[in-house]
């Protein structure tokens, strides 16, 4: 091959070369590698729900708090609710063990429509028997002095503690928030169980107590049981 074709293919071969090289430079720039992101240390994480603190892991033991106060807000319902443990102690959202309540807002539609089914009633029933049963508690516990027992249990995903609560309905007579919902017809079994602080009773033998005060608030057509078809 002439001395003149070799150095006219070589030039070529350089011109591709150097094409090739700035091709892949511009691609690089457009494509950037993805950001290592650092393990979240509390707060918020990816998606945007709340990290509960890391700190706090369920006691052995109930903390009990006797002086707790209710703290009316729009968010609270008949098992749902927002107190104040004491004067020393920050606001807290806390949630029933044993009980699901009946909603009183369309805030989470497929557990309404289970809830519907489960007692036999409309949707719309059950918004409208929630918000009896909310009025019912912010009463109560306006009313009546009340104790939460908490072991710090956190609601998976959610900033906010399950709990007992024990109300004195009458001096010297304290009763399970849970068991009034049950037995008003404002609350199904479900949810988490726990031990009962104090209390000879085991888990199994109060679910069966909550069993008998269902099917008697059912005889007795109490709250969402007046309108169902079962």
């Amino acid at each position: 091959m002439p001395f003149r074709d070799t150095l006219l293919n070589l030039a070529i071969t350089c011109v591709l070369v150097l094409i090739i090289v700035l091709v892949a430079i511009l691609m690089k720039e457009n494509h950037p590698l993805p950001l290592q992101t650092p393990a979240p240390a509390g707060g918020l994480v990816p998606g945007g729900q709340v990290q509960a603190d890391p700190g706090r892991a369920p006691l052995p033991e109930f903390r009990i708090f006797p002086k707790a106060r209710l703290i009316e807000s729009r968010a609270n319902e008949a098992d749902t609710l927002r107190v104040k443990l004491s004067d020393t102690e920050d606001e807290h959202i806390f949630v029933l063990y044993y009980v699901d309540a009946l909603d009183a807002s369309l805030t989470h539609p497929q557990r309404v429509q289970d809830q519907a089914r489960y007692f036999g009633v409309s949707s719309q029933r059950i918004i409208e028997e929630g918000q009896r049963a909310t009025q019912y508690v912010t009463q109560l516990l306006k009313d009546h002095p009340f104790t939460v027992m908490t072991r710090w249990e956190e609601v998976p995903g959610l900033s906010r503690y399950y709990a007992l609560i024990l109300v004195e309905v009458r001096p010297g007579k304290k009763v399970y928030l849970a068991d009034l919902l049950v037995q008003n017809g404002y609350a199904r079994l479900g949810g988490v169980t726990s031990s009962l602080p104090g209390d000879a009773r085991s888990i199994n033998d109060y679910a069966l107590e909550l069993q008998v005060l269902r099917r008697l608030a059912q005889q007795n057509k109490a709250g969402i049981w007046a309108a169902s078809k079962l």
